[in-house]
């Protein structure tokens, strides 16, 4: 892939050409230092990915564009933006740009990234014909990322972002995006599908739909797209997850979604090979339900319990997610990473000192091995659970009550009704568990439940009346009220700052 470097600033083209060496599928077409001096070079080079800055001398980034796609050319388009100039780039977009890249954040694996993307989307433009636009990118993502079945109106939006796909032998194959950085996806010249065009299905998945030829068997329809997958498998030396096949271009979403269940095994076995379907897709949604289920009961179990505790219910879970397979791929590593931030919260806020957890975090972000995903959960939480600091020495009546408070707190509880689940008078129980635990039992109650409505504002999408009932607060109102108090701020907004 020949790429063209526009900017009028010496360093930075020096350090796009470094980076673009350090790439083994790109190589360098020109640099330039404005727009004008740019289409001499694009028009003697033919690149077919040009970087260019937005404000220049003698001819802007946008005036660059107007002139590359007057052309007629499919070269892909990156314009480099300060942040200052985001509207320039969004405008850029409208009129054709395919991505922006802020200079704020262009360091080398982000320009890698970006070279990868554009490094898929030109090997499929050949046989595919895929509009070279992130407009057009994004609508096939929007719709192929539907539940049910495409409407009209949906086959035609595809149909106006140049998608040639018809109603016979349709397919999908899925791959990891990290197998494909740098050296994008490689199809075989020979083999019997056709107007293959792809996407990002998922962070972590890329997707791409064809067709078989017309007339086939169903039998030799699957041969064909098994032979097909296998190739692609080889040349890419990757993970290739496939679909059934189908004739109607309405049940599209079913396939990359079947594709990406497919490839999910992988993300269990850490075998490179082809994925085919072991159940039918109805059979792995409702793995999928049940499997949400039992997060949103292991969450208020996990809260409830003691680090020790939390580390034996964390590994049984994650061991039986394992075992079972569960195909969402990134609704397990999206939990994981979930929990990851809140066993970090709870060290922060608990004075634990840990060691820097960055390089963590980004292996958890880019994980498509669910053995190195319990891994680094799994060590943290255990990190945390080591370095809990020794409570004060309290009274067996206490201890069982912090035990049945952190059991039942999101239920209607009173100090009545602990008091009587430890055998004391309530008067004598409130003065013995203020003075060893240094506050008054409401106060307790109100921090505890407060507390975990704040780690699900942070890393759930519940609403926020959902929250205030999970946590013990039927009446949103006084949920909403003791949490200002508390906070300084309302949940809504205390959501919206973090």
């Amino acid at each position: 892939m020949k790429v063209l470097i526009v900017d009028d600033e010496d360093i930075i083209c020096e350090w796009l050409q470094f980076c673009i060496s350090q790439n083994p599928v790109c190589q360098l077409a020109g640099v330039a230092h404005n727009g004008r001096e740019a289409l001499e070079v694009f028009r003697a080079s033919q690149p077919d990915l040009v970087l260019t800055d937005i404000k220049m001398p003698v001819m802007d980034g946008l005036e660059l564009l107007h002139a590359i796609r007057a052309t007629g050319s499919a070269a892909k388009v990156v314009v480099l933006t300060a942040f200052a100039e985001f509207d320039m780039a969004r405008q850029a977009l409208r009129e054709g740009a395919d991505e922006y890249l802020l200079k704020t954040e262009m360091q080398n694996d982000a320009l890698q990234q970006l070279l990868g993307r554009m490094s898929r989307q030109y090997n499929l433009q050949g046989g595919a014909g895929l509009v070279g636009s992130a407009q057009a990118h994004a609508i096939i993502r929007k719709v192929l990322r539907r539940q049910g079945e495409l409407s009209e109106e949906d086959l035609a939006e595809l149909r106006r972002c140049g998608v040639r796909w018809r109603d016979n032998g349709l397919f999908a194959l899925a791959v990891w995006k990290q197998d494909l950085m740098g050296a994008g996806l490689t199809f075989p010249q020979e083999g019997p599908a056709h107007h293959v065009a792809g996407f990002d299905y998922t962070d972590r998945i890329y997707v791409v739909v064809g067709n078989l030829p017309r007339a086939l068997s169903e039998n030799e329809k699957a041969r064909q797209l098994t032979q097909y997958a296998q190739q692609t498998q080889r040349m890419n030396d990757c993970m290739v997850g496939i679909s059934a096949t189908t004739d109607q271009m309405r049940q599209i979403p079913s396939l990359a979604r079947q594709a990406a269940f497919s490839l999910a095994q992988g993300f269990y076995t850490g075998k490179k090979r082809l994925y085919e379907p072991q159940k039918p897709l109805p059979a792995l949604q409702e793995q999928v339900r049940g499997w949400k289920a039992q997060v949103s009961a292991l969450r208020l179990g996990l809260y409830q319990q003691r680090p020790a505790q939390r580390c034996e219910s964390l590994q049984a879970f994650l061991d039986e997610t394992a075992r079972d397979r569960m195909p969402a791929v990134e609704l397990v590593t999206k939990f994981c990473t979930e929990l990851f931030e809140q066993f970090y919260l709870e060290a922060k806020e608990a004075g634990i000192a840990l060691p820097p957890q960055e390089e963590a975090r980004e292996r958890l972000a880019q994980s498509i091995s669910m053995p190195e995903t319990t891994a680094l959960v799994m060590d943290f939480a255990r990190q945390c659970a080591l370095a809990v600091q020794p409570e004060k020495p309290r009274s067996k009546a206490v201890n069982l009550a912090v035990e049945y408070i952190r059991r039942h707190f999101a239920e209607t509880i009173s100090l009545e009704q602990v008091a009587a689940e430890v055998y004391l008078n309530p008067e004598y129980f409130s003065r013995v568990f203020k003075e060893e635990m240094g506050v008054t039992f409401v106060n307790f109650l109100t921090e505890l439940r407060l507390k975990h409505s704040v780690r699900l504002l942070e890393s759930t999408a519940l609403r926020v009346q959902d929250v205030a009932q999970q946590v013990g607060y039927p009446n949103v109102s006084y949920f909403s009220t003791t949490f200002k108090k508390r906070y300084g701020m309302s949940p809504y907004e205390y959501r919206r700052r973090n």
